[in-house]
């Protein structure tokens, strides 16, 4: 068992192939080189992914791991982030009686396509024994939508929930925009155009029998790019569907932020779903209601 040295924790070309409380298997996209990393994602061992998981399983024997739970939820970071930026809003959830997995993928090295067969391979790799739920953070709703439209049968994967937070099932007309410019396909990967709103449109919606939930927490940059959209005019945009039209279960948060993975009562809402399928009330947004009601 080698002590090797400190990592980044793959944010731009490593993906995730395990996670077993948060010892991670992860492959290199440029060379399909594994490594296994520990909680604190110091690199343990680089080899072959059957090298790398015979080497956490002694650890797994010499640390005394806890068994895993039975359900699990994953959390999909969006585009151009890490997992990283997700780790605010899987913390909140650790104390919950499942397994909290955030998963890390080269989000402007691959197309949608790819995530959803790797996000296969995840699954199938850490044997899940209950039911599934999944996070997804904006773009990422497409990830999940092309693996289940892609699977012979996706009830394999005994999904109960999923939740969107801040969504682009419709696509984004940013990304439609700069994809009309090469530079930008160069420097954001060939997702840029799999987020645009005529390929996310076409993808086939999530299959109506499992429970679905958007979250909404306005973004204040969102503002700033919409002023930036409105002088481009001449552009021919898409009319794309409404996110609203995509769930009948959503919640809108009055607070603005800027990044609302770090929002305690964005953290609140999604916990109330993923436990109950809806989100409930959020102790810290009836706090801000009856300091209005107060003021008025």
């Amino acid at each position: 068992m080698k002590f090797d040295f400190f990592t980044c924790g793959g944010r731009l070309f490593w993906e995730d192939l395990y996670n077993y409380q948060d010892w991670v298997i992860q492959r290199n996209i440029m060379n399909n080189k594994c490594r296994l990393l520990d909680p604190h994602n110091i690199r343990r061992h680089s080899g072959t992914f059957e090298q790398c998981k015979e080497i956490l399983l002694k650890y797994i024997e010499a640390y005394e791991l806890k068994p895993l739970y039975n359900d699990t939820v994953i959390i999909l970071h969006g585009f151009g982030r890490s997992k990283r930026s997700v780790q605010k809003l899987a913390e909140s959830l650790k104390d919950l009686p499942m397994n909290i997995v955030s998963i890390g993928y080269p989000s402007l090295r691959r197309n949608v396509y790819y995530h959803a067969t790797m996000l296969s391979k995840f699954l199938k790799n850490i044997d899940i024994r209950g039911h599934l739920y999944i996070i997804n953070i904006g773009c990422s709703c497409l990830i999940t939508r092309k693996l289940l439209s892609k699977s012979n049968n996706y009830r394999q994967y005994n999904i109960a929930r999923i939740l969107d937070i801040n969504p682009l099932n419709s696509g984004s007309d940013l990304a439609e925009l700069l994809t009309s410019k090469s530079f930008f396909n160069f420097l954001l990967g060939p997702m840029l155009r799999d987020i645009s709103t005529p390929r996310a449109v076409a993808l086939a919606r999530l299959p109506y029998d499992i429970e679905h939930g958007i979250l909404f927490a306005p973004l204040t940059i969102h503002d700033m790019v919409k002023r930036l959209l409105s002088r481009f005019d001449s552009f021919p945009f898409t009319t794309p569907p409404s996110e609203e039209s995509y769930s009948d279960n959503i919640k809108q948060i009055r607070r603005n932020t800027y990044f609302p993975l770090n929002n305690e009562i964005v953290s609140q809402y999604a916990r109330n779903f993923i436990m109950t399928g809806e989100f409930g009330t959020s102790v810290a947004e009836e706090d801000d209601e009856n300091e209005s009601d107060n003021i008025k």
